[in-house]
């Protein structure tokens, strides 16, 4: 059992790791402060330490420590939880694949789309297992009632987006959505949209009529296709209900590109044995045809990718950077 804060210091990576199945994680194995008037409750540095907020986080959970075995009321358990929630959050960030690191996404994660994934991803992986680390950890012991508790979640104008993508996702696979975000939680930024269309690869059995060579080409489409709606709500805003809604059909507007995508390359491919043919044989061929972008002149371009048209009630959003 954790039973003071320099253990749960000690041990919180390795716990992260253990919960959500992942090869490793990146962290190296420091932690430092944020200033006291920083609104952020944590966060990770590119070189792999991780900063948390010296009252909402530190001073919280050495209170959780110091009054161990003590029963509180809600709002205090509440204050545990979502402090617990922070240092797991930023350790699921730090979870990456084999041979990779969560540095190594730097100049991935300035991208739009890869932002947004990233951040959603990781506070839904977040909220599903939290009461898994919590048990990992043994805090039940030191905070009774501690999983009987809910906090909210962050990046409320990111979350519904991934949340529906990941439904979708999982629909096609035949997986759970939880499993979908498990496995897109634990790799880096940049290959987060990689194992989606991985997922969706798969599920339509499209290495049945997409010769090898061509796999990484169809790979790389299937991504393009899913990332464009993302990358329009990078700038959304989590305390406004419209920036809220208008996320879900992202979410939605991304699965159904992918599958659009899906279905042309299968087509593509089914429909010219000869290419294959050759293809396999090694002897190289020009890449699939592409699809047109989507968008109509003259009409609100973020609005109808997001498949939201014409509303009166309020100026269209400006598109991406």
């Amino acid at each position: 059992m954790v039973s003071s804060f320099p253990q749960l210091m000690a041990v919180q990576a390795q716990a992260a790791v253990k919960v959500l199945g992942a090869h490793h994680s990146s962290w190296n194995k420091s932690y430092e402060l944020l200033a006291a008037d920083d609104k952020r409750r944590g966060l990770v540095r590119w070189d792999h330490t991780i900063e948390y907020h010296p009252q909402h986080v530190v001073a919280v959970l050495q209170d959780m420590f110091d009054r161990a075995g003590q029963r509180h009321d809600e709002e205090t358990l509440r204050q545990y939880r979502e402090a617990l929630r922070v240092v797991f959050h930023e350790n699921i960030h730090l979870l990456t694949a084999a041979g990779t690191s969560y540095g190594m996404a730097v100049d991935a994660y300035q991208e739009p789309s890869n932002k947004v994934v990233e951040e959603a991803t990781t506070e839904l992986a977040t909220q599903d297992a939290l009461d898994e680390y919590i048990d990992e950890l043994d805090l039940e012991a030191i905070a009774p009632g501690i999983t009987d508790v809910r906090t909210g979640r962050a990046y409320g104008q990111y979350v519904p987006a991934v949340e529906v993508f990941g439904q979708a996702v999982a629909d096609s696979a035949e997986l759970s959505a939880r499993e979908v975000i498990r496995r897109l939680a634990v790799v880096n930024p940049e290959n987060k949209f990689r194992v989606a269309a991985q997922l969706l690869y798969d599920a339509h059995k499209l290495s049945e009529v997409v010769p090898e060579a061509a796999k990484a080409a169809a790979l790389e489409r299937i991504e393009a296709a899913m990332r464009r709606p993302f990358a329009k709500i990078r700038d959304f805003d989590p305390e406004d209900p419209l920036d809220v809604r208008m996320s879900a059909l992202a979410g939605t507007r991304a699965s159904l590109d992918a599958d659009a995508e899906v279905r042309e390359i299968a087509g593509y491919w089914s429909a010219d044995h000869e290419l294959r043919r050759s293809l396999d044989a090694g002897l190289g061929a020009s890449p699939p045809l592409r699809k047109p972008q989507y968008g109509t002149p003259g009409r609100d371009t973020r609005a109808n990718e997001l498949g939201v048209i014409g509303r009166p009630d309020r100026k269209p959003h400006v598109l991406g950077d």
